[in-house]
């Protein structure tokens, strides 16, 4: 199992379009995904329902994004290289 965190530093917090690409980035893989924040247990970033109803991050917030599975290291140098192209 490998993570990383992601601060969000839109001044909007986690707003639907970052949500989509996170989930549209992670259904890329088949190892398992799953994010949280401080108020959340945690979500299947695969869902966008699951993140809609379990993640309130806003500016300042960390998101922990865990991966485990065949494919875990090739998933977190993705969600590395799309959070740089993201403003989150």
């Amino acid at each position: 199992m490998t993570s990383i965190d992601i601060k969000v530093t839109n001044p909007n917090g986690l707003t639907p379009r970052l949500a989509a690409e996170l989930v549209e980035e992670a259904n890329n893989y088949e190892c398992d995904i799953k994010m949280s924040d401080s108020r959340s247990g945690g979500c299947d970033l695969k869902s966008i329902m699951n993140v809609f109803g379990s993640i309130t991050a806003g500016p300042g917030d960390i998101l922990h994004i865990e991966f485990d599975g065949v494919d875990e290291a090739k998933a977190q140098k993705g969600f590395q290289a799309l959070t740089q192209t993201l403003r989150f």
